[in-house]
């Protein structure tokens, strides 16, 4: 039996999900809570979960901020992210602190239940719409690299590192405010708006 855990701050679909998971011969539910800190102090007195699905907005630490605390928490669990939110920078971010699933709310049971059993596999689970979103994110595009400056350069590799803007004008001698400067060049030119958007487009090998 798959341990099943559901965080969700709507008290509608969260009854709604967890009634249908509790009925679930296939899936063991073990609790729900409407919020990350609610959950790991309930969870004190609970299994250990195999997989647990979570909202993304959720009041105090939000769902992507507790994706990669509690896989570190619980050694093996997977987290699905069950969300309204179907924007490339929420995805990119999930998928990258760990989780293993990304599925919307207009998403059926059955279909809840199938990717509750895929991530518990070792599979990624995602609504459809957010698997083509994904494929259209990872597809090999013109790199950018000739746009960019050779300190632009040297930034955009510094923020790949996890570099702060503080420490990235230590590492290259400048001001705060230079860094700044440049990363909205960087912006312009790569026709971005965040920093997780430069980060990809370089591990993409797009710059």
């Amino acid at each position: 039996m798959i341990k099943v855990a559901y965080i969700e701050d709507d008290p509608y679909v969260r009854d709604f999900i967890s009634d249908c998971i509790a009925k679930d011969k296939e899936l063991e539910f073990i609790g729900s809570c409407g919020s990350v800190e609610d959950f790991l102090e309930q969870s004190r007195l609970w299994p250990q979960p195999d997989v647990i699905l979570q909202d993304i907005s959720l009041p105090g630490m939000t769902g992507l901020q507790a994706i990669r605390h509690l896989k570190e928490l619980f050694p093996g669990v997977e987290v699905i992210m069950f969300t309204i939110h179907d924007d490339s920078e929420r995805i990119f971010q999930a998928f990258c602190a760990g989780a293993g699933g990304y599925l919307l709310k207009n998403t059926t049971y059955p279909k809840i239940r199938e990717g509750i059993i895929q991530v518990h596999r070792g599979e990624a689970s995602m609504t459809p719409s957010i698997a083509r979103k994904v494929i259209d994110y990872f597809k090999p595009q013109k790199k950018h690299s000739a746009l960019l400056t050779a300190r632009e350069d040297q930034i955009v590799q510094a923020m790949t590192e996890g570099m702060s803007y503080k420490m990235i004008a230590d590492k290259l001698q400048v001001t705060v405010n230079t860094v700044s400067y440049h990363v909205k060049n960087i912006y312009k030119k790569l026709q971005v708006n965040s920093k997780a958007e430069v980060v990809a487009k370089s591990l993409k090998g797009e710059i």
